[in-house]
């Protein structure tokens, strides 16, 4: 289970900036994942109790936002959706697509402050 490691990790950028901010707490953490990063929402919701334990997200709520794929045609000229999720010929003309434009994403988005803290 490699959640553990990215929980770690977003919580190493998490408390960077919030210390930047002169955060104290985060009550919720907004992260945006593709659905190619390998990343199990399950196990990375479980790691994230974990790993926050201690912390200044301690008892914060991991809010994940899944992106699905999208895949450059070079024939279209445009982005689109696969034709299949495990595909990648664009869903128009059935061209082979040779650039993922989203869909690997593993990005904090936002991070939350209770209403009882001012932020720095």
């Amino acid at each position: 289970m490699h959640e553990i490691s990215i929980a770690l990790s977003l919580l190493e950028g998490l408390s960077e900036e919030a210390e930047r901010r002169r955060i104290g707490r985060v009550s919720a953490v907004r992260v945006r994942i593709g659905v190619m990063s390998a990343v199990v929402k399950d196990s990375l919701l479980f790691a994230w109790d974990l790993a926050a334990a201690g912390t200044i997200a301690e008892g914060s709520e991991l809010k994940i936002e899944e992106v699905p794929l999208a895949l450059w045609c070079s024939k279209c000229d445009c982005e689109r959706a696969p034709t299949f999720p495990t595909s990648f010929q664009c869903s128009v003309c059935g061209t082979f697509a040779t650039e993922i434009r989203h869909g690997r994403e593993l990005d904090i988005v936002a991070m939350e402050v209770p209403d009882d803290i001012p932020a720095g």
